[in-house]
């Protein structure tokens, strides 16, 4: 079974949305009008039509089942491809049963003459949009707070994992180093991006090891069920402990079975994450490197470092 360990970077999205201080924050999630989302609302408008039509019928189904299986009917679609009357088959029938469509397909006569779809591109159009979503935010932070950055100033933000603390390099001007760390390292706006330049990296990322990567999941796990830092905890006896000396790993155990939403798969949680807790404790703290993460910003744009994919654009800012 898989563990679910996304679900912290949620919470914290949502709670960026609740913030009441006015002020704009990052979300590492964004919602973007990918190519699959645009072709299924196009399928929903087509389809929705087309389902009124049928109903004047006084059986839509045997109506449906003539224009796409019966090449004898007179309604019978010949203008169409096989692919394509299957295509519409299945949208008819969806929405004949259910109201709505069923299992979008790309091959409809609507898309005829559109390039192929491809859904390996979707990963890397859906991540090109979001960093223009997150650098539109992070403009709209500093610009609500008078903060401009010289036009062609490289800087770097690189987060610590254990707290969320954002530190700027790249500039000289110390006020202005200050300026913006001082308005990153607020609400959930650094955890936010260090989300966000996770869902960013590429494979060959030199930034990500699979060891840091999963010591990030694992401290983020226990943080995010028990609230303790596993950072700020002793090792006794091979354990991590509280400081009245209770194990990090009872805590986490008990609070998994008191959430509705945890307890089911409890013992799957406590068995994947206490293997690993049990060798962090083991070897210690760190033994393993920390996922300290970094990122580039020039002229209204973030880039991505260590990889050779770059969803950002050094966009020059008048």
């Amino acid at each position: 079974m898989k563990i679910n360990t996304s679900y912290t970077a949620t919470a914290s999205n949502n709670q960026n949305q609740m913030d009441t201080n006015d002020q704009p924050t990052i979300q590492s999630t964004n919602e973007v009008m990918t190519e699959s989302k645009r072709r299924m609302k196009i399928l929903d408008e087509k389809y929705q039509k087309i389902n009124e039509q049928n109903k004047r019928f006084k059986n839509p189904h045997d109506h449906i089942f003539d224009k796409y299986r019966n090449p004898y009917s007179p309604y019978f679609r010949n203008d169409l491809t096989k692919s394509e009357r299957n295509a519409a088959y299945t949208m008819e029938i969806s929405w004949a049963n259910h109201g709505t469509g069923g299992q979008y397909s790309f091959n409809d006569a609507a898309f005829r003459h559109e390039k192929r779809y491809d859904p390996t591109q979707e990963s890397v159009e859906k991540k090109i949009l979001n960093r223009q979503k997150v650098n539109e935010q992070l403009q709209a932070l500093f610009s609500t707070n008078g903060l401009a950055i010289p036009k062609n100033t490289n800087l770097t933000f690189t987060i610590d994992p254990n707290n969320f603390k954002l530190i700027v390099s790249g500039s000289k001007d110390e006020s202005l180093i200050k300026q913006i760390e001082d308005l990153l390292n607020t609400t959930n706006n650094t955890r936010e991006l260090f989300f966000h330049i996770m869902k960013s990296r590429s494979d060959d990322s030199a930034q990500f090891t699979a060891d840091a990567l999963a010591k990030f999941h694992l401290v983020n796990q226990i943080k995010t069920v028990t609230g303790y830092n596993l950072k700020d905890l002793d090792i006794v006896n091979g354990q991590f402990v509280t400081d009245n000396g209770t194990s990090i790993f009872d805590i986490y155990k008990e609070e998994l079975l008191k959430n509705p939403y945890t307890s089911e798969n409890a013992s799957v949680a406590a068995s994947h994450y206490g293997a690993q807790l049990y060798d962090l404790a083991k070897n210690g703290f760190d033994s393993i490197q920390d996922l300290v993460l970094s990122i580039g910003y020039q002229n209204g744009s973030l880039h991505d470092i260590g990889q050779k994919e770059n969803d950002g654009v050094k966009k020059t800012i008048d």
